[in-house]
């Protein structure tokens, strides 16, 4: 069998491609994508100038409403509940009936102490009468000092007597006032914890009552920003569960100390609630206004939004470079940018398909 002359000179040709290939994996993907971008004709495109822009300074907190005021109202008076006057959720003024007990016992024991600061009464007249009658006849020496000074201390007595009839008269007075338990302030019923024929004693819970035309939004402020509280700070939130209101309050108390165990501290602002649209209990996520900060901006146009990312495309050394950046609320066909440019950085602004990472710009 013979061989031809021509087969070895064939083998470095079948390899050329494998050399090739070889070298072709040795590269970045970075040099891969410039080789790409420079295959392709340059793009032209819009540029604007970044520019400074003074917006708001705002810290975003979390928290939760609570009531500008709540008790546990209790009974004050023992007795057996004749009639509760409210349900759960119902809405009351300062002063509204709540729950009435039974008062006869009361009743009797008022009657019995006006009684007998009547009887005391009448019985310090007559000591009275008696005493001046004493005093003329002592002066005419018709009594020894003995039966003067025994006289003397019995009108003493009667009128401390009355005194403490009065007393207990009072007493029995609040007591009475007690049995029909009354709201100490304007708010919503959240529990009733009695019902008609219970027994309560003066310290049993019958209702809990929550002041809902003001309620404060209890904020936690992280150790590094509590410096920046004070009273008086704008409060802005909406609620997860409400119709999308932008609500407003001031912070009115800023926490002494931080929690050892969070490492923040409480802040307080108070809200007006007249039409009971908030509910203590309700989460909310609000911004406090910190005054004012300049931010470089870029117009809208300028911003490709992906999902929950955002790209900018900067113009450098004569290529296009996707920029992520963090940006705040919109103003006035402007983007405020947190983090990722600069004051007079050059941006894309017409964001065709073109444009892309590492192009070459026209």
């Amino acid at each position: 069998m013979r061989f031809s002359p021509r087969l070895p000179l064939l083998l470095p040709l079948f390899a050329l491609p494998v050399f090739a290939s070889a070298s072709g994996c040795g590269r970045s993907a970075a040099e891969n994508k410039t080789i790409v971008a420079d295959a392709a004709p340059p793009v032209s495109v819009k540029l604007a100038t970044v520019q400074m822009l003074k917006v708001p300074r705002t810290l975003t907190l979390s928290g939760s409403l609570i009531g500008a005021e709540e008790a546990q109202v209790a009974a004050g008076a023992a007795g057996k509940v004749l009639a509760t006057h409210v349900e759960r959720g119902s809405v009351v003024k300062k002063g509204a009936l709540l729950v009435r007990l039974d008062s006869r016992i009361v009743e009797a024991q008022a009657t019995e102490a006006a009684a007998q600061v009547a009887s005391l009464k009448a019985q310090q007249a007559q000591a009275q009468l008696d005493c001046q009658r004493t005093e003329q006849m002592f002066a005419k020496g018709a009594i020894s000092k003995a039966d003067h000074d025994r006289a003397m201390t019995a009108c003493e007595t009667t009128k401390w007597s009355v005194s403490a009839a009065q007393a207990r008269k009072d007493m029995t007075a609040e007591v009475l006032r007690d049995t029909e338990i009354r709201a100490p302030f304007s708010g919503l019923v959240v529990e009733r914890f009695v019902t008609a024929g219970e027994y309560v004693r003066p310290d049993s819970r019958v209702i809990t009552l929550v002041d809902v035309d003001n309620l404060r939004v209890e904020l936690t402020v992280p150790e590094a920003d509590v410096a920046q509280m004070r009273p008086g700070l704008t409060v802005e939130f909406h609620t997860s569960a409400g119709d999308g209101k932008l609500v407003h309050g001031r912070v009115r108390y800023v926490g002494p100390s931080v929690r050892k165990q969070t490492r923040d501290a409480v802040v307080e602002a108070v809200v007006d609630n007249a039409g009971h649209d908030l509910r203590p209990g309700m989460f909310v996520t609000a911004e406090l206004s910190l005054g004012e900060q300049s931010l470089p901006a870029v117009p809208e146009a300028a911003v490709r939004a992906e999902g929950t990312l955002r790209h900018v495309f900067l113009v450098m050394s004569g290529r296009l470079e996707d920029r992520l950046v963090q940006v705040a609320e919109t103003r006035g066909g402007l983007v405020p940018v947190v983090s990722g440019l600069k004051s007079g950085d050059q941006v894309v602004t017409d964001l065709t398909a073109d444009v892309r990472d590492g192009a070459r710009v026209r």
